[in-house]
């Protein structure tokens, strides 16, 4: 899949990458880009709650992963967060 931002050659050089990644590569960079993504949302939930513990905010990142009424049924104690 190309990219908007990137030009064709750096696409191509892209796509030569990870076809020669294995499989447990692949996994590793999918794994860290999923935790860098977490990180981020769990900034954006620093900056608009910032009275929120370390808790809170793991709790109001799982109502944004899960969606709010499983995280209410799996974690009732924090129904009150806001993500």
């Amino acid at each position: 899949m190309a990219m908007s931002d990137t030009s064709a050659a750096t696409d191509r050089l892209r796509a030569a990458v990870f076809r020669q990644m294995t499989p447990a590569q692949k996994a590793a960079l999918v794994e860290e880009m999923s935790e860098d993504a977490r990180e981020l949302a769990r900034c954006g939930i620093r900056q608009r709650h910032p009275g929120y513990s370390p808790a809170d905010i793991e709790h109001a990142l799982h109502r944004l992963l899960v969606g709010d009424e499983l995280a209410d049924r799996a974690w009732p104690a924090f129904t009150h967060l806001q993500p």
